[in-house]
């Protein structure tokens, strides 16, 4: 089965420097990975698939978790 389309490219890979912003980069590339979303692969657009769908939304969710987060260690540094 061939998988449908991402709206961008995944970040693979963060620095990974042991310093005290190493934390911040590896939830900012989490963070970043939530924006990618599954798309129909016809159009581009929001998939049919029930499936699809939840995982989009799923993405959505981890996003506002991790902006909670992010947002909170920004504030203690």
């Amino acid at each position: 089965m061939k998988l449908p389309d991402l709206t961008q490219q995944p970040i693979l890979y963060i620095d990974g420097t042991p310093n005290e912003d190493y934390p911040l980069r590896i939830l900012r590339a989490y963070r970043q990975n939530c924006n990618c979303m599954w798309s129909e692969t016809t159009t581009g657009g929001e998939p049919q698939n029930p499936l699809l769908q939840l995982m989009n939304e799923h993405n959505r969710q981890r996003a506002e978790i991790l902006d909670r987060a992010i947002r909170l260690l920004e504030a203690k540094c």
